[in-house]
């Protein structure tokens, strides 16, 4: 974006003169017609008025930017990103509205609490037996519904009563060698810690059955969820927070993985911009998605062939936020090398974390899954993956599952274990 910062304050004038550039440009293209439901309002209402985007009305501009639920795709698309002379960024155009919305209109209590990923995990791992049994009872989701505005049929991610953390450190170790083949910091995110735990324990097998040594520092949720509301000074004290724990095992040869790919992206892309320090730098620059970091190893002639199990089809959902991480198709190509048959699926889940809990968006976030689910009944796959536990629960629910005998949807790295032969920890 020309003239503006996400990290400064934004002069209303500047913005609507800048955005007004950038709809212009995108009208004219058209490119990113049909991606996501932002553009097809912001197309539908510039065709209202006959190409005129001067006519746009506030409200045009807040179902713009609402309907935004931050899955990058755009940017992908897009041939004027920087460094193009036109230097579109429609993602950070909209984080910049949400932001002045926020201050506009203010943030409903409920937008707040989707966001407190960590005070949530830890609460609903306390109580996770309670919890769990409360959040599938119909009495207490219409009473989410009416008081805060979470749709009633959103299902959720299970809380597990033992954190990911807490396996870790009470578990036996297998890698004790003194020279291990790579040395590595797990970033395993509020999501793994406190309720897809089994990837973050899949991610551990297989990196010390390759004779990784594993770490996992401490970190707080990485900040992604905060561009829900536009709190940028959020994320970057998310940033300052993991950088300083992050960096001083960087600089002792450690290399930061990550199994979920939203945080990835965030140490990769988008700390970098909140901070352009040197350790911000390095940080980013050693921080790999797991499947990419297995790549690299089997490039080296550092990983294991050994996979008794063969995975057979698997249809592979790949996450928008590791498709903008222009790294191609790692998972598939690790599958494959446990033996899968892999047919990629580049459709969009529709998830996105808080968005589609929101009952104002849930069945347009359904809508969205249902271009994934019928290529997933095309492929006709004994199992069904995606690099984002999200992901794959909201394929669940549109029913992906039904089209691989009833199974759940996993994570390459789930998959990889399960080739390797490696039982899955308690």
């Amino acid at each position: 974006m020309k003239g503006l910062s996400l990290v400064t304050p934004i002069d209303s004038k500047q913005l609507e003169k800048e955005t007004l550039r950038i709809y212009e440009v995108c009208d004219g293209c058209r490119r990113c017609f049909n991606l996501c439901p932002s553009f097809n309002t912001l197309l539908d209402r510039i065709d209202v008025y006959e190409g005129d985007v001067a006519k746009l009305t506030p409200a045009d501009h807040h179902q713009v930017v609402d309907e935004c639920y931050y899955c990058k795709l755009c940017f992908n698309h897009c041939p004027y990103t920087p460094p193009h002379h036109y230097e579109i960024d429609f993602p950070h155009l909209m984080v910049a509205w949400k932001k002045r919305l926020a201050a506009e209109r203010g943030v409903r209590l409920r937008d707040r609490l989707l966001i407190m990923t960590d005070l949530i995990g830890r609460l609903g791992s306390a109580t996770a037996s309670i919890t769990n049994r409360l959040l599938e009872n119909r009495l207490v989701r219409r009473f989410l519904e009416r008081i805060l505005g979470i749709h009633r049929d959103r299902r959720v991610l299970h809380f597990s009563g033992e954190t990911f953390p807490r396996w870790f450190g009470r578990r036996t170790k297998t890698v004790t060698a003194d020279s291990p083949v790579r040395k590595v910091a797990l970033f395993s995110s509020c999501l793994v810690n406190f309720q897809a735990t089994d990837v973050g324990k899949a991610t551990v097998q297989v990196l010390e059955k390759n004779g990784v040594r594993v770490v996992v520092p401490e970190q707080r949720c990485c900040g992604m969820p905060s561009f829900d509301i536009g709190d940028t000074q959020a994320i970057q004290q998310a940033a300052r927070s993991n950088v300083a724990s992050l960096y001083p095992l960087v600089v002792d040869g450690y290399d930061v993985v990550v199994p979920t790919v939203s945080c990835s992206l965030m140490l990769k892309r988008e700390y970098p911009e909140l901070h352009r320090d040197e350790k911000t730098k390095r940080v980013a620059e050693r921080t790999f998605d797991v499947c990419e970091y297995l790549m690299v190893m089997k490039k080296t002639g550092h990983l294991a062939t050994d996979f008794p199990v063969n995975p057979g089809r698997v249809a592979y959902q790949i996450p928008c936020h590791l498709r903008d991480q222009n790294i191609g198709f790692k998972s598939k190509e690790l599958m494959e090398f446990a033996g899968a048959q892999v047919e990629v699926i580049e459709q969009c889940s529709g998830h996105d974390g808080a968005w589609s809990a929101k009952t104002e968006f849930f069945p347009l976030s359904m809508k969205i899954a249902g271009k994934a689910v019928r290529a997933i009944e095309h492929a006709q796959a004994d199992l069904v993956a995606s690099d984002c536990p999200l992901a794959g629960l909201q394929l669940e629910q549109a029913g992906a599952s039904g089209h691989a005998g009833g199974k759940s949807v996993l994570h390459p790295i789930q998959i990889v274990r399960d080739a390797y032969g490696l039982a899955s920890r308690e």
